[in-house]
């Protein structure tokens, strides 16, 4: 994946160095906080580990579990891996979070991916390591521009992500204008 495409790499173009606060994690779930220098949170990040013993990520999924950027951390172990944009909607913040990202904005914008690693013993073979959900305040949203799709449904594993992290009114949007 080129490093350019990663959400830490744009975020870090507009307010300089991004850091991790894990707000909960266990070894399914992580929800974490991507903080500007200043200590707001730029990006609520809902990731579910799915398939972590496979012997080429077991190294950097240690360090992702012990507080390392999912991305940042495997491009940093040189992991071929591939996020498959799925597809965006909008969430009602709710206070706790308007407060995380100091805005008063009532809407979010949540990205939903699928992170595909490439694993080097099969030909062109990839296994899927995680869902990412990537939620922004709306103001960012022109960050982002170019990688919103409107998903015209929720499925129960996108709402069970949603849900774990307290964000529950959620919104289909049919456009982007």
């Amino acid at each position: 994946m080129n490093y350019k495409e990663l959400h830490t790499y744009i975020l870090e173009k507009k307010f300089g160095y991004i850091n991790g606060d894990i707000i909960k994690q266990d070894k399914n779930i992580r929800i974490i906080h991507l903080k500007d220098e200043k200590g707001i949170s730029r990006t609520l990040g809902i990731v579910k580990f799915l398939n972590t013993d496979n012997k080429m990520i077991e190294v950097a999924h240690s360090k992702i579990l012990a507080g390392g950027l999912l991305g940042k951390t495997l491009q940093g172990f040189q992991i071929d891996f591939n996020k498959k944009f799925i597809g965006t909607l909008q969430i009602k913040l709710p206070d706790w979070l308007k407060n995380d990202f100091n805005t008063q904005q009532e809407i979010g914008l949540a990205f939903f991916s699928k992170i595909l690693v490439s694993d080097d013993s099969i030909l062109n073979n990839e296994f899927l390591y995680s869902d990412l959900i990537e939620i922004v305040p709306q103001d960012l949203e022109s960050l982002f521009i170019g990688k919103t799709k409107p998903l015209s449904k929720i499925d129960d594993n996108l709402l069970s992500l949603l849900k774990a992290a307290g964000l529950t009114e959620i919104k289909v949007r049919n456009s982007y204008d």
